[in-house]
């Protein structure tokens, strides 16, 4: 009995020194200037995510699919410290452990807002750092561009911090002291005489999760769950297509052209997300009418992707009308880059 005791008390000691030792380490580079020890309170700051939302001559919602001459269609893309991000590439994190929330990159992304107009979203960035004249460059896939730059830090007053942000689109304050802006930009709708294209069109690229029942990826190349891999092949227009392994640094395309690849999987660190499996790039101004594509998984069985991807014109503005389907149940609508989970 007494040994059983001795033993609680040994672990409580290492739990309390372990506790100690966290909270030093980690900790220490969020406390105030003047703050005591015996004070310190570990903070999480929100990370900044910035929204843009563009607004034509008639208060349309020019990022809204349905909208004759919309921009959601196009490739769009954000630079921000050198790094193109392409709309709805979603970027690879790794994210080491710690108590305190680490800012995720997802990149340049679409979203809904809960009033029902569409945005694009930027971020995470860290919602504790300190920015001088950041720079976003929005990109609209017409030869146009706009500017959004950023300032501000976190400042302590009485133990507490103080949020202070100024966000710019062009030279003019539109947002201050938020993680959050909602940036609207106004934009005259896209428009071509003679239904002819004189904008940078998204190429589509098919995104595949393939997981078991319980979420566990089985397109993880550094685990032998799934030890098929070179028979699984994409059937597309009477041609077979397997596998080629991107190297984990690859670039992704950034020039005005589809850059068609077949099938690839990137191999990425491991992250905490499963890696997709990619079939494309196809051309965006093509017309595809109920085409089929059959992911072909070996011994797991086929999945067959019916899709319609085409261009429609009100008025001379582009309507772009995309839908998929997996096995005939609809799976995603108007995204040139959807993401498909199949799970086996």
């Amino acid at each position: 009995m007494k040994r059983i005791k001795g033993l609680f008390q040994l672990l409580a000691i290492c739990m309390m020194a372990c506790s100690f030792y966290a909270c030093e380490e980690e900790g220490l580079g969020n406390v105030p200037d003047g703050q005591e020890k015996e004070e310190l309170m570990i903070w999480d700051f929100a990370p900044i995510n910035l929204h843009f939302t563009l607004t034509g001559e008639d208060g349309e919602d020019l990022l809204a699919p349905a909208t004759p001459g919309s921009y959601s269609g196009l490739a769009l893309s954000a630079v921000y410290k050198e790094k193109t991000y392409e709309k709805d590439v979603f970027e690879e994190n790794r994210i080491p452990y710690s108590r305190a929330y680490l800012p995720h990159m997802y990149g340049l992304y679409t979203t809904q807002q809960k009033n029902g107009r569409y945005a694009l979203t930027f971020g995470e960035l860290d919602g504790a750092g300190k920015y001088e004249d950041a720079t976003i460059v929005l990109r609209w896939g017409d030869h146009t561009e706009d500017i959004i730059t950023f300032s501000g830090n976190l400042t302590w007053k009485d133990n507490k911090p103080i949020l202070a942000r100024t966000f710019k689109l062009n030279g003019e304050i539109v947002a201050e002291n938020t993680n959050n802006p909602v940036i609207d930009i106004p934009k005259k709708a896209i428009q071509s005489q003679g239904n002819q294209l004189a904008f940078d069109v998204e190429p589509i690229v098919f995104n595949f999760q393939l997981t078991d029942s319980l979420g566990g990826n089985l397109l993880n190349l550094s685990k032998e769950k799934y030890t098929d891999k070179d028979s699984i092949k994409a059937i597309f227009q009477g041609e077979a297509y397997y596998i080629n392994i991107q190297p984990e640094n690859s670039e992704d395309n950034e020039s005005d052209t589809p850059n068609f690849t077949g099938l690839t999987l990137a191999r990425y660190p491991q992250t905490m997300y499963p890696h997709p499996l990619k079939f494309g790039e196809l051309d965006g101004t093509e017309t595809y009418e109920d085409e089929n594509l059959i992911m072909d998984w070996g011994s797991l069985g086929k999945d067959t992707i019916t899709f319609t991807s085409k261009i429609t014109w009100e008025n001379n503005r582009p309507i772009f009308v995309r839908s998929y389907s997996l096995n005939g149940k609809e799976v995603g609508k108007d995204l040139a880059r959807p993401y498909i989970r199949i799970v086996k």
